[in-house]
């Protein structure tokens, strides 16, 4: 391990032995909801007979090129083109408005490059905010499209749900900013550049970065851990309940070349358990996933869609099932291969009550959140409606934030007395402290070092050791007369817990 690398508990394959230990997920502290459709912006508020949307399929990030907070996000008109008052113009975006085939706008089948389009409008829009705090947020009027005629409106493009990403090595200033995501007008992933984020351009990228004919997020993360671009997308099984789990696929470069998308994450036996005992559920499905490299881990959150019921035959505005979403934290030491953190499927962004804006679902998250000091702050879309709502106009998505303190996702807890020992890690060289992250208000922790036989180190155990009684994200732990620098070699840690939470520790220089 490296000096100054924290390493967060709950991955169990850093685990030798445990007792009286309970894996506890700690929920995000969630914020009133920060963002709504606004009744004047029909890109987000449709009005009678159709969907209201302000959408996190996409980015939230602190830019320190504009000392913002910016988000891009997604609004959706919904199917206008079936809507005479509802059939919006938005020239430049070369949008399919009608059923007919092949798709077209206003008689034109393909755009300025020669690119048919292969599907028709369902109002996607990729849409931008700034903030000065992460909390209240403006939806600047940008002018770069017309919306029936009016500059005065916040729309970028029109991808799905766009991963942003800002290039410090890029040498091109116009592409600085770089995003990727699901096009539906040609039903594929593309590249769009940009040298402030606000304005866009997809003359270099014409072709598809990445092979995929469904829509849904695209979650894109740079693993700079790895040096590669990792991407989180749902599909549908070609089976009898054509049920949703979540895909991988990894590049070096935005651009691609992209590997072949793959299943990575699908719901278990165990899943559909939990949502029948919950909900009533059918069944269990993936619906999203978010993820990002925090140190020795990846941490995602995943959305758990339990099915409570089919669709309805003939039904109008009918979804294909109806059911809520739980948001799920999992973990993963390569990216790929994830794990749920406990068993009971703990929500980490808890729905709301009946009368919250999120009470139905958590219907997305920002592709990975922002660390801001001790807090980490994850975007995410609420909804308090189900899945399979068909009355139009009580669909409304909003946005909201859950925070976390620093590594407390998932604590390992001990409600009496309770033992958690490390396998043998390397002792950094320069190692002078070892910090904890631990809550002991109404208890204590106590750690001792060992050999990796697991004979305690001299002048390391546990009664040598002077306790935490007190919550502290940086707990450096003091023996009473011996000093960690002294050490070289493997050590396992041996934390001693009483009425306690456990959540990580860290070697640093004094």
């Amino acid at each position: 391990m490296k000096i100054n690398e924290s390493m967060l508990l709950l991955d169990e394959a850093l685990i030798d032995a445990e007792s009286g230990i309970q894996r506890e997920v700690q929920p995000g502290k969630k914020s009133d909801c920060l963002m709504q459709p606004d009744r004047d912006k029909p890109w987000e508020y449709c009005g009678a007979g159709m969907s209201k949307c302000v959408c996190i399929y996409g980015t939230t990030l602190y830019d320190d090129l504009t000392g913002k907070y910016r988000m891009w996000y997604a609004g959706r008109m919904g199917p206008h083109w079936r809507f005479e008052s509802g059939n919006y113009q938005i020239p430049g975006l070369y949008v399919p408005r009608t059923d007919e085939k092949p798709y077209n706008c206003h008689g034109v089948t393909h755009d300025k490059y020669g690119r048919a389009f292969v599907d028709n409008d369902r109002g996607d829009l990729t849409c931008y905010a700034e903030s000065d705090d992460g909390i209240n947020w403006v939806k600047p009027n940008l002018g770069v499209f017309t919306f029936d005629g009016s500059p005065d409106n916040n729309i970028v493009w029109d991808l799905h749900g766009a991963s942003v990403f800002i290039d410090r090595e890029e040498t091109d200033a116009d592409k600085r900013y770089k995003a990727i995501g699901f096009c539906r007008r040609y039903r594929n992933i593309f590249v769009i550049t940009s040298p402030d984020g606000i304005h866009w351009d997809d003359k270099d990228y014409l072709e598809p970065a990445a092979i995929r004919q469904n829509e849904g997020t695209f979650n894109v993360i740079w693993d700079a851990h790895s040096r590669i671009f990792r991407a989180y997308s749902i599909v549908r099984f070609d089976d009898r309940d054509k049920r949703r789990v979540i895909c991988y696929t990894e590049s070096p470069s935005l651009e691609g070349p992209w590997k072949d998308s793959h299943p990575m994450l699908e719901p278990t036996h165990w899943d559909d358990e939990v949502g029948r005992r919950k909900y009533g559920a059918l069944r269990a499905e993936f619906h999203n996933m978010s993820a990002f490299r925090y140190h020795n881990l990846y941490l995602g959150l995943v959305g758990a869609l339990y099915v409570t019921a089919e669709q309805i035959p003939g039904e109008k505005n009918q979804m294909p099932c109806n059911g809520p979403i739980d948001s799920q934290i999992v973990y993963s030491r390569d990216g790929i291969n994830w794990a749920h953190a406990d068993r009971d499927r703990t929500p980490a962004i808890p729905r709301g009550s009946r009368d919250a804006f999120d009470s139905g679902m958590i219907a997305g998250t920002a592709k990975e959140p922002i660390i801001d000091g001790d807090d980490v702050h994850w975007y995410y879309s609420g909804c308090d409606y189900t899945h399979g709502e068909v009355d139009l106009d009580r669909k409304m998505t909003r946005v909201g934030r859950a925070t976390w303190k620093r590594h407390r996702f998932v604590a390992l807890s001990a409600q009496d007395d309770g033992v958690v020992t490390t396998k043998a890690v390397p002792l950094p060289d320069d190692a002078a402290d070892l910090e904890v992250n631990a809550d002991a208000e109404g208890g204590q922790v106590r750690v001792e070092l060992c050999e990796a036989d697991g004979r305690v180190l001299d002048g390391f155990s546990r009664e040598d050791c002077l306790p935490l009684r007190s919550d502290e994200l940086r707990w450096r732990v003091r023996w009473k007369a011996a000093d960690i620098s002294t050490i070289n070699g493997n050590v396992k840690l041996r934390f001693v817990l009483n009425r306690s939470k456990l959540y990580s520790f860290t070697f640093r220089k004094r």
